[in-house]
Order: structure tokens, then sequence, then C-alpha cells
């Protein structure tokens, strides 16, 4: 894999709000900082400039970060390269027939194939997402979600439907795992995170006013620790 700059990636899709300057006190504490300069684990610079394009049409930025700007694709990256991206706890012996999207995955490869396949092709029939204007990639995602055609060797609804669950899954889930940045998808729907006890709440109807706290939560900020970036230093060490 070659050397990159990930807040260059986010910068190159308009993200540079985040891509920014942080505060001294708080750099090792942002994974784009953290990791700069570092190859990805799984994706490729092509691979993730295409998944910033896609996710960020799944989740725009509006009041609240958009999924690039939230590290989804950190997450994304982070799970092709483990267990869930080799096939772990998956059945993948045939026969493999086309089944419906209820009937769970199934695909002939794992998913790190099927999304680095379907990047691949995406990109040799109808250019690179990332070039693309706003119109143009809304447009494109829209007609993926519901076509049957194949797109390196699965179905494109069915491509759209992982990636739709990844990016649900970076943006909501517990910042440990890389995404959810800043707990910015807790802040979105209202959810307090992993504080230890609820017990004087239980009969109140009432939102719970406490921030946001992840389980690797940094005492004395709005931030968690990030799996992510733990997994490179101990990768490197």
């Amino acid at each position: 894999m070659t050397q990159f700059s990930r807040r260059a990636i986010l910068k190159q899709m308009g993200a540079v709000g985040l891509a920014s300057a942080v505060p001294q006190t708080l750099a090792a504490q942002n994974p784009y900082a953290e990791l700069d300069g570092v190859p990805w684990f799984f994706l490729s610079d092509t691979e993730a400039r295409f998944l910033s394009a896609f996710c960020d049409v799944l989740i725009p930025e509006d009041e609240f970060p958009s999924a690039t700007q939230a590290g989804v694709i950190d997450f994304i990256d982070l799970q092709l390269a483990t267990g869930y991206g080799q096939g772990a706890g998956l059945y993948m012996k045939g026969p493999f027939r086309r089944g419906t999207l209820s009937q769970g995955y199934q695909a002939e490869m794992v998913p790190a194939a099927l999304i680095r396949n379907f990047i691949a092709a995406a990109i040799e029939q109808g250019g690179d997402l990332a070039a693309a204007d706003a119109e143009q990639r809304e447009g494109v995602v829209s007609a993926l979600s519901e076509t049957e055609d194949s797109f390196g060797g699965a179905q494109g609804r069915v491509v759209f439907e992982e990636l739709w669950a990844l990016t649900k899954e970076g943006y909501f889930g517990d910042p440990l795992y890389g995404g959810n940045r800043d707990y910015a998808g807790w802040e979105m729907v209202g959810f307090p995170g992993a504080h230890a006890y609820y017990l004087e709440f239980v009969d109140k109807n009432v939102p719970y006013r406490a921030p946001p706290k992840g389980i690797g939560h940094i005492p004395g900020t709005n931030r968690s620790a990030s799996l992510g970036a733990s997994a490179m230093m101990k990768k490197e060490g």
C-alpha cells in the first residue's frame, strides 16, 4: 500500500472542518491526525475516496457531520481488515444461489473481496465517484440500491445494502471501533452512551440530559479513545 494523508483525503471530499488543525492537546485523540501518513489497514487511497463519496450520499453533512467526517471510512477500513471482512462466522461453501435480502449474506466472496471488487467494477463502468458532482453521486447511489446488475460479481443492491449497513454501524456504533467521531451519531439521536447507571431515570419519560460517553471515553473531553489508533500502535509495536 502507498503512503497517504488521511486529512488530505478529507479535504478532497470537502470535509475541511474536521481536516483542519486540531487543538494540540487533543491531536492524539483524533484518529485521522494520529494515523496521518500511515497506510490504511485494508483500503487503497482510491477505494477510500470512493467510499467517502458513497457514504456521504447516505449520511450527508447538515447540522451534524457527514459519514466521512464522523470517521465512517476508518470504521469500514478496520472492519474489512478484520474478522467481518474475512468472512468470520459466515458459511462460505456452495451452492451459491441468488437469494433475497431477507436471507442474509449470500455472496460467494467474503465481504472484503465483495466491496473491493465492487469499487473496481463501479469505477471501470462509471468513472470515479469521488470526481462526480453531488447530483451525479446521488444518482449513482440511488440506482445502485435498486439494480440487479452485477458489479464485480455481486448484485448492485446487495452491495448497496452491505455498505448502507456498514455506514450506519460506523456512524452510530461505539467510537471505540473507529467511527462515531466526537459522538456525532449519538449527538444526532440523543443517545447518552455507556453511562454506568440509569436507575434513577427508569420511571421518568424525559430525555436523559447527560452528554454521550463511549466505552473508551476520555475523562474531561467529549471524545473516546479509538480502537483503530490503538490497533495501529500494536501493529507497529
